[in-house]
């Protein structure tokens, strides 16, 4: 049994079929990456070009002024707040008062010491 090998010519050349994109398939992969490169651009521009409107203070820190108070009986957390700063919301005020001293509940003794903000 012989093989005959037959020419370049007389064989069925199989080329891929011509990519045809349609506008929506041009705009997927050549514009949306140019657009997306340009949003970039624009952003890193504003990053750098702009003014920084943050400024830094030289100035020490100084620590918050606070001061002692001793609870009294039947003395609730809010009188003392109000006390403190009544120019102030009460609430804030409130919220001050648990941070500095890391109260977990609103719930005070009497005889307990509690460092109060200045106003």
């Amino acid at each position: 049994m012989t093989t005959h090998i037959l020419p370049a010519s007389a064989r069925s050349i199989t080329r891929a079929p011509k990519l045809n994109l349609t506008r929506r398939g041009r705009f997927v992969f050549i514009g949306l990456p140019l657009i997306t490169g340009a949003a970039a651009l624009l952003v890193v521009a504003v990053i750098f070009l702009l003014p920084s409107t943050v400024q830094a203070n030289t100035d020490p820190m100084s620590e918050p002024v606070t001061h002692s108070v001793t609870v009294q009986s039947d003395q609730s957390l809010w009188e003392i707040a109000y006390a403190a700063d009544p120019q102030r919301d009460t609430r804030e005020v409130m919220d001050d008062i648990v941070e500095l001293n890391g109260l977990a509940s609103s719930e005070l003794s009497a005889g307990q010491l509690l460092e109060i903000p200045a106003p």
